[in-house]
């Protein structure tokens, strides 16, 4: 059987170039992610520290750039559980064996077709263990929010330069 994973893809009008520069500028980033953020210098093999809330430092949750193409792709290792999502679990042995799965997220860019629509954006999060995995309920929902929010704020630029 496959292992499950997330995966969305968004048109945006804007360019390669400016989207991968939004999904790696750590202040524009909050924008889009509601005061929450990755920072990283996005060489493969770097950590990805992470805002934790707007008024939050920047963290170090076990994250690492995996790939790193400007204009096409990103990717890095995704958080696992923290303790703040101890509360999703009935047993703290359920939280523990759901702590150990490590997942990866994927930005990939490329021009649209027809070139008017801008670029597509297709994010594809896996490395799930199971269809049931809370972290993969929560990137469902939550990627999807993101990457809308991110949508508005580029669009919004091209239209107010």
């Amino acid at each position: 059987m496959d292992q499950p994973e997330f995966g969305y893809s968004i048109y945006i009008r804007t360019t390669p170039e400016r989207l991968y520069e939004a999904l790696t500028d750590a202040e524009f980033a909050q924008l889009y992610f509601g005061g929450w953020g990755p920072r990283s210098d996005w060489r493969p093999g770097s950590s990805v520290l992470w805002k934790m809330g707007p008024d939050g430092t920047y963290e170090d949750l076990g994250q690492t750039v995996t790939e790193a193409v400007p204009g096409r792709r990103l990717a890095y290792t995704w958080h696992r559980l923290l303790p703040m999502h101890r509360q999703l679990f009935d047993t703290d042995e359920e939280f523990e064996a759901a702590r150990a799965e490590q997942s990866r997220v994927a930005f990939d860019i490329e021009p649209a077709a027809p070139a008017s629509l801008g670029v597509k954006l297709t994010v594809t999060h896996d490395g799930f263990d199971s269809p049931d995995s809370e972290m993969l309920n929560g990137v469902s929902e939550g990627w999807v929010m993101i990457l809308s929010s991110l949508k508005t704020l580029l669009e919004q630029e091209d239209r107010n330069p």
